[in-house]
């Protein structure tokens, strides 16, 4: 008696949800500028001429929900930096660098593909020397992923 895997549905379904969206917080940057991260496990960590301020939205990486068959491979494509901006001329720049999958490859654990798997994801901001005035504000922006299957 031999046995064997199944073949996978074709095609692989693959669907993504954003569960929660990245917040690095409240902050305040000097004219110096510096780095704010968020890593995948919500911690935050600054340098440079940045103070952290503990009010606000709290600090989260973003979430996603992949729903995909047990043992789909996915491989996660960011796309280097993202500018932000506050409407007041102000820009910011946002790198997405810490993933709890470890790698931007994984394979998916979920018995079911009606349970997700959940990638969380964290980034840093590069926030700019400014003497100009404009960096104040609330930020906003939107970045890509590409979740692709194997």
């Amino acid at each position: 008696m031999a046995e064997a895997q199944e073949n996978p549905p074709v095609p692989i379904q693959v669907e993504v949800r954003t569960s929660r969206n990245l917040n690095f917080g409240s902050f305040t940057a000097g004219t110096s500028g510096g780095n704010v991260s968020v890593s995948w496990d919500d911690q935050r960590t600054i340098n440079g001429d940045i103070v952290e301020l503990n009010f606000g939205q709290p600090v989260s990486a973003a979430l996603f929900d992949v729903y995909a068959n047990p043992g789909t491979i996915i491989q996660i494509q960011a796309y280097g930096e993202t500018e932000l901006t506050n409407g007041n001329g102000g820009t910011i720049y946002l790198t997405l660098d810490s993933f709890n999958t470890g790698q931007r490859t994984f394979v998916t654990q979920s018995p079911s593909t009606q349970i997700p798997n959940e990638v969380f994801v964290g980034g840093t901001l590069r926030i700019p020397s400014d003497n100009s005035g404009t960096l104040p504000g609330r930020y906003q922006g939107t970045f890509r992923l590409n979740f692709i299957h194997q």
